[in-house]
């Protein structure tokens, strides 16, 4: 058996989430950040924040050269293993692609460390660790990016839960309509989150009624900050002159909709394609499934941990994908195959949704409405959709606003997306043997569930991310260079 088939094995089998860890998969949810003037969409999958917990443990044995040759440098091994779910950014350590930063401060017993950037014109990948010596099991931050002067136009992800302290974690810092300043500032806000993964509690003890959690206007008490950082971070101007900007302008069609490809951004750390719309077109585009192929077969895939697109400020659709990165690779030419597209029709951005006869009027396509339950304080509502394009990812089914039908605006309370049919309490007995069989039936669909807090209509109008998905038989070729 090959490596390749070996990875697939253990992704098969990491696919089924045992029940107990669903109740606190259902909460897990990536941090981000964003600073525009204008409104932008960005596309960041779902799913990333539970690869990257297994990640570690699979690539340590798929890509055993490069672990071997960081063994020797302790730092450098650390750096090695926290970028191993990205090939663009293991790419870059592995070609010593790397700034040394070395930062250190402590404050009450915590001390938080700035080890390593990797940058280019576009993104800042920020490596920092937290430790104590307290007796605490798990610390964690927040953290707030400053840009120098009235900058703005930013957007930052972390999926950093969960580590030991001392491990290294990382904040993805990508700019869109600006280039990488000479400086930024790092703020951490440090505080203890043991109790988030102490491993022992039942279901039952950690949980209770989740419903009442999701329409509860109880607010997260506020967090008692352990200690806080500043760290100023400067860039050398070799890194952030890094990229390049190749022009293509080809026009091409997907399933009757004209786009122009009309450039692609190669950086260190990952690839953009920009596409315009044509202004005729009768659905927005919202997602493709894509990978860059050169003329050694090599393949660089849409990013899986961090953004995958971002839109434009004047539309719903996204313009611009985000790929890994082919910049230390020896191909000189670039082809992108489109295998997939993920629309949104023009005359079908609001649904309405009966609740009380638990129908949906036109629905997404492959989308069922699970279960409608009214409480005193609102509506729990569950809804699945197939997996798509052969990708266990988790993809989002609604938009963030709904509408009664005087037009009111509301916005979601709270939302969990799991992996098996969503359950409000623990189980056990004969109702746990019946959600594992429901969850065995369904293996191939993800959930999505929501609280409309205080709506007591019987009917909702909601707006969905997408309404329909294509999958080619024969990729879609448009050449880069």
């Amino acid at each position: 058996m090959s490596r390749n088939e070996e990875y697939n094995v253990l992704l098969k089998e990491l696919e089924t989430t045992p029940p107990q860890l669903e109740y606190a998969a259902q909460r897990a949810l990536s941090r981000e950040k964003t600073s525009q003037k204008r409104k932008r969409l960005f596309g960041v999958p779902m799913g990333g924040l539970a690869i990257c917990f297994t990640a570690f443990v699979l690539l340590v044995n798929l890509f055993p050269p490069f672990a071997a040759a960081c063994e020797d440098v302790p730092l450098l091994g650390a750096l090695a293993e926290a970028v191993r779910w990205s090939p663009s950014l293991s790419a870059a350590v592995e070609h010593d692609y790397v700034q040394p930063v070395e930062q250190s401060q402590s404050a009450d017993g915590v001390t938080a460390s700035v080890e390593y950037l990797i940058v280019d014109r576009k993104q800042v990948s920020i490596f920092y660790s937290l430790d104590t010596d307290r007796d605490i099991s798990h610390l964690d931050a927040d953290y707030d990016i400053r840009l120098p002067g009235d900058l703005h136009g930013y957007h930052s992800t972390t999926g950093s839960y969960g580590l030991e302290n001392g491990a290294l974690r990382r904040i993805d810092v990508n700019f869109v309509d600006i280039d990488v300043p000479e400086t930024l500032e790092l703020e951490l806000q440090v505080y203890d989150s043991t109790d988030n993964w102490e491993p022992g509690a039942e279901p039952a003890e950690a949980v209770g009624d989740y419903g009442d959690e999701m329409l509860s206007d109880q607010r997260q008490p506020e967090k008692l900050y352990l200690a806080e950082f500043t760290f100023p971070l400067s860039f050398d101007p070799e890194f952030t002159a890094q990229g390049t900007v190749v022009p293509v302008n080809q026009t091409f069609r997907l399933d009757g909709q004209r786009f122009t490809l009309t450039e692609a951004e190669v950086y260190p750390t990952h690839l953009r394609v920009n596409i315009d719309d044509d202004v005729g077109n009768t659905a927005w585009l919202k997602g493709l499934s894509l990978y860059l192929e050169n003329e050694y077969g090599e393949r660089f895939e849409s990013c899986v941990n961090g953004i995958s697109a971002s839109g434009d400020p004047d539309g719903e659709g996204y313009g611009t994908f985000w790929l890994d990165s082919p910049f230390f690779s020896q191909g000189e030419h670039l082809t992108l195959c489109i295998t997939g597209a993920e629309w949104l029709d023009k005359d079908r951005e609001s649904i309405r949704v009966d609740l009380t006869e638990k129908t949906g009027e036109n629905l997404p396509t492959g989308v069922r409405l699970e279960w409608a339950e009214r409480r005193e304080n609102g509506w729990l509502v569950s809804f699945s959709a197939p997996y798509r394009w052969g990708n266990t990812t988790l993809y989002q089914i609604w938009g963030h606003t709904y509408h009664d039908g005087e037009g009111r605006e509301y916005e979601f309370g709270s939302r969990s997306v799991t992996t098996t049919p969503m359950v409000l309490g623990a189980l056990s007995g004969e109702a746990l043997e019946v959600h594992e069989a429901d969850a065995a039936e369904n293996r191939d669909r993800y959930f999505e569930s929501f609280a409309l807090k205080g709506y007591q209509e019987d009917q909702v109008w909601l707006e969905p991310a997408w309404t329909r998905v294509t999958a080619y038989k024969q990729p879609v070729k448009i050449t880069i260079k």
